[in-house]
């Protein structure tokens, strides 16, 4: 009898660039592990008049066929691009900030849409994935992959985390692709990120604030949500979106820049923050271009506590939510550097 081994799980996955839901052969070995990884279908058991004491009688059967995963890791500048595709939004062309000198750099400006549907679907442009995960024992693929939290957090002396709860159409018996070779990636660490806090959304990332940030979490409930009809399966047909909103936690020294932030609290007064985090190598040799993600949000903040103690320093943990801003026409996007030009 084969053993499963933990060591021996892995996850793989491709873009779906003909129908959505249309499982492919996975392209991309990705980083990180599920620590979900289920069938979450809905069962039927009726209760019915027989004549008997026997609660069931063998006669349930499944009604509605899910799959969900959570996928965590480290941030990488590769695969983190994936994650934000089923998130925020998707058919992403990326440019070439300086093609000549930086060859290998490619930026993805991920931009959701305010007036338009986001919802992972190609009729609307967007990206589906299908996700082949398992071990040596058995593994699956899940089609029709879409986002419906995604978490980026960093704390001192650590890399940035990232946690994406995904939905797919259904768990099925699969067995990997194979002949897939696992690429370089570049890890985030927190200690090389940079903080910005602007006044206006064209000025993002024009003013750095150094010796304040001790910690973040930028959350988005993407608000995408499986929507089931009578189709003839027993899977989700299409997906669905409603309001959303980004929210932050941040922890803040205390000092001038905290309390002038305490003061927009005050006022309600919008705020702009860029979470920059940063790679540690050039994309190209000589050049200035290591990888980045931006996380720019025009926020509010919704709660500020009384300060407390953190390594001697007064500290605060303060909450914010992404708010639209109509100068910038914007409520939050992330760019991404990478050396990532298409997806495989």
């Amino acid at each position: 009898m084969a053993t499963a081994l933990r060591a021996f799980s892995k996850i793989q996955i491709s873009n779906e660039e003909g129908t959505p839901g249309s499982a492919e052969a996975a392209t991309e070995i990705l980083y990180g592990m599920l620590t979900t990884a289920e069938s979450a279908n809905t069962l039927h058991s009726p209760d019915e008049d027989r004549g008997s004491l026997a609660r069931h009688m063998a006669n349930d059967l499944f009604v509605g066929n899910e799959a969900r995963l959570t996928w965590t890791g480290d941030v990488n500048f590769r695969h983190i691009a994936y994650a934000l595709s089923m998130s925020l939004c998707g058919n992403i062309t990326p440019t070439q900030p300086d093609s000549t000198n930086e060859p290998n750099a490619y930026l993805w400006t991920f931009t959701p849409g305010l007036t338009t549907a986001n919802t992972p679907d190609i009729a609307n442009g967007i990206d589906t994935f299908t996700i082949e995960y398992g071990d040596n024992v058995q593994a699956y693929e899940s089609e029709y992959c879409f986002c419906t939290k995604l978490t980026i957090s960093g704390a001192p002396n650590e890399a940035c985390q990232f946690t994406a709860e995904i939905v797919g159409r259904q768990r099925t018996e699969t067995t990997f692709t194979g002949a897939l070779t696992a690429q370089s990636v570049q890890r985030a660490p927190f200690n090389l990120a940079e903080f910005y806090v602007d006044t206006t959304g064209a000025g993002l990332g024009g003013t750095q604030k150094t010796g304040v940030l001790k910690a973040f979490t930028w959350t988005l409930d993407t608000k995408f949500v499986p929507v089931y009809t009578s189709d003839g399966n027993l899977y989700f047909a299409i997906v669905g979106e409603s309001k959303k909103a980004p929210e932050l936690t941040l922890t803040y020294v205390r000092g001038t820049t905290s309390e002038a932030e305490r003061d927009k609290y005050d006022a309600r007064t919008t705020t702009f923050i860029r979470l920059a985090l940063k790679g540690a190598t050039e994309l190209d040799s000589g050049q200035s271009n290591v990888p980045y993600l931006y996380l720019d949000t025009a926020v509010r903040y919704t709660d500020w506590p009384t300060y407390g103690d953190e390594d001697g320093l007064a500290t605060v943990q303060v909450t914010a939510e992404g708010v639209y801003d109509s100068t910038w026409a914007k409520m939050f996007q992330a760019a991404l550097l990478t050396d990532l030009a298409a997806y495989p």
